[in-house]
């Protein structure tokens, strides 16, 4: 019965059955072979091995034999509203056309397998709202809306000579450029007012920074422990966009959730983010794809930024795992490159092994963005969020490359939103 439409499969009392595949659930090392997954409405009802699970009456079944069954992917650091490599190229598309463009990002990822995605800065909530409403396809969004960055910082696009700030997009995200406590504390309200789940912050400089260089630490810690804070009062966490050292311990200190690239960090910030249960969300594939598929957009300077934290990348998630840290999956693809998002998990694998790679960017992703409750994991009584792949992750981590075509189902919240068997 797998010829099914997506009409069929989306009924809101829908009982649905996935038997015989093999199952990786991801909250137990492994696999289970010949499983099944019942499904009722958006809700997993039961998880367990084929015969040992009853399948009741009027249920649709839908035979998976030979492939496997997971959790919906979830990237923790996406740029979905960059478009082009080029910050000035982005903010000059038309609004029309960036949210049509958007649209069809969206809606990529989600054929991909990624049911969940934290937007790093760039998207308004006006996104959000669509997809929730349906009015676009695409993952559940966890935004950030507008960046904060001192001046000069990663996200402050001026340069040496322009004076005005330079737009994310054509819809009006501008980065809150925020220098000292008070005007932090104010910026910080201004970026939760507009929708951010999460604030983003500048703590380093970055490779596509105009006038700074990855391990210029910015903002002391009395500044960041005001955006911390205030994000508190408001039910929010901080995530950081920090490199060196310097900056990831001024952030531990101030309290900030998680951090992002952190490609040259130490044993002594490892430990400390392990004792503090802070979360690391590596995004190696993107200085991959800079160096390899977008080289001719960058300039020689930011080139050389680039090449120096992707070959420190590896390194520092190695000696995050020794020191125990909770390491999350993140990829940070920016311009039209976005569907190479999967390599991501690929070659965290060669350096985590796949099954922590795979938890990597479902269970401990889930717990950052604070849907451990909901999503992450195969259980009873989540949702149901879970994708079907044709082959085994567990012993080729390259699918994940390949998920367009190797992801035959993709579901979220129950509904069916992609069928290839």
């Amino acid at each position: 019965m797998n010829n099914l439409s997506e009409t069929d499969l989306n009924l809101k009392h829908q009982k649905i059955a996935f038997t015989g595949g093999r199952l990786i659930c991801g909250s137990r090392k492994g696999a289970i072979e010949d499983s099944v997954i019942l499904i009722e409405g958006d809700r997993i009802k039961a998880v367990g091995e084929n015969g040992e699970t009853p399948i009741p009456a009027a249920t649709t079944k839908i035979d998976i034999t030979g492939k496997t069954i997971m959790p919906g992917l979830i990237d923790a650091h996406v740029h979905a509203g960059n478009l082009e490599v080029s910050m000035k190229k982005t903010a000059d598309i038309l609004p029309a056309v960036y949210v049509l463009r958007v649209a069809q990002i969206l809606e990529t990822d989600l054929q991909l397998g990624f049911t969940t995605l934290r937007d790093a800065a760039g998207l308004d909530w006006s996104f959000k709202v669509a997809v929730n409403q349906g009015l676009i396809r695409g993952p559940r969004l966890f935004i950030s809306a507008n960046p904060m960055t001192p001046s000069g910082g990663h996200f402050d696009e001026r340069g040496r000579s322009r004076e005005n700030p330079l737009p994310r997009n054509s819809l009006g995200i501008y980065p809150e450029i925020r220098d000292g406590i008070n005007d932090v504390l104010i910026g910080t309200r201004q970026v939760i007012r507009r929708g951010a789940d999460q604030v983003k912050v500048a703590a380093d400089g970055g490779v596509s920074s105009p006038t700074d260089q990855p391990g210029e630490w910015q903002y002391s810690v009395e500044e960041l422990r005001t955006i911390v804070e205030t994000a508190k009062a408001s039910g929010k966490y901080v995530m950081a966009h920090a490199y060196g050292p310097k900056a990831i311990m001024n952030c531990l200190e101030a309290g900030v959730k998680s951090i992002e690239h952190g490609n040259l960090l130490d044993e002594a910030c490892a430990a400390k983010m392990a004792e503090q249960g802070a979360y690391y969300v590596p995004t190696l594939v993107t200085y991959d794809i800079l160096a390899d598929e977008a080289s001719d957009d960058l300039s020689d300077f930011y080139l050389e930024k680039n090449e120096l934290v992707r070959q420190a990348g590896k390194q520092a998630v190695e000696m995050a795992m020794a020191a125990g840290v909770n390491i999350c999956s993140g990829s940070d693809i920016i311009g039209p490159f976005q569907h190479l998002k999967g390599r991501e998990i690929r070659i965290k694998g060669e350096i985590m092994g796949a099954w922590k790679a795979i938890v990597s960017a479902t269970k401990t992703n889930a717990e950052l963005i604070g849907m451990e409750k909901e999503l992450g994991t195969l259980e009873p009584g989540k949702l149901a969020d879970l994708i079907v792949l044709n082959g085994n992750p567990l012993e080729d981590l390259s699918i994940f490359e390949k998920t367009m075509e190797k992801a035959q189902v993709v579901m979220k919240e129950g509904m069916l939103v992609k069928n290839l068997l």
